[in-house]
């Protein structure tokens, strides 16, 4: 993305913050504490930062999608079956 390009649909950005706050993820985590000073790039610091802020947005949007969807809800569901079963696995070769 260039900064030529069309800018976030503000009714997208509204929604996004909205699942964000009603969902209690806590973002904090996932944004590094970088202390060091950032270099004044001018325009190419802009660029570079508008196109880390897309990034952000769109695995953002991934994440929430799947965590609305209950996919990583199942896939615990199934990683867990799969544990128990591999206990029973073990418990039966222990006998």
């Amino acid at each position: 993305m260039t900064s030529k390009d069309k800018p976030l649909p503000l009714h997208d950005t509204l929604r996004d913050l909205a699942l964000l706050r009603a969902s209690s993820v806590d973002l904090s985590g996932l944004v590094t504490d970088d202390t060091a000073p950032q270099s004044s790039g001018g325009a190419e610091g802009v660029e570079e930062s508008t196109i880390q802020s897309y990034t952000f947005v769109r695995e953002a949007r991934t994440v929430l999608r799947m965590h609305s969807s209950g996919e990583a809800q199942k896939e615990a569901a199934r990683i867990d079956k799969v544990q128990e079963e591999l206990a029973d696995v073990l418990r039966s070769l222990s006998d």
